[in-house]
């Protein structure tokens, strides 16, 4: 994120990303891990963030929502993203 605002540049699609290796899925780290950056996004002023995931990855959007995500809808990534289909979350801080 950029200092002293929640807006995100044009060439960013979420304030925060996250991955979890396939041998390491549903133990619940990524979950940890996104309270902890919501933690530490808090603490630097943000007054919410925005993240985006696919569609359809299910576990993503659960990690989200039980986070505070509310969904505010779809789109169309840029050509520079592959132009596949997302959704984008909104979590308050």
């Amino acid at each position: 994120w950029q200092p002293d605002t929640s807006e995100l540049p044009p060439h960013v699609l979420g304030h925060i990303g996250y991955a979890v290796v396939p041998w390491k899925e549903g133990r619940g780290y990524a979950k940890l891990a996104l309270k902890l950056m919501l933690e530490h996004a808090r603490a630097q002023g943000l007054e919410y963030v925005e993240i985006t995931t696919d569609p359809n990855n299910v576990a993503s959007r659960r990690v989200i929502e039980v986070n505070g995500g509310v969904l505010i809808g779809r789109f169309q990534r840029p050509a520079q993203y592959g132009r596949t289909d997302a959704v984008r979350y909104r979590i308050t801080l």
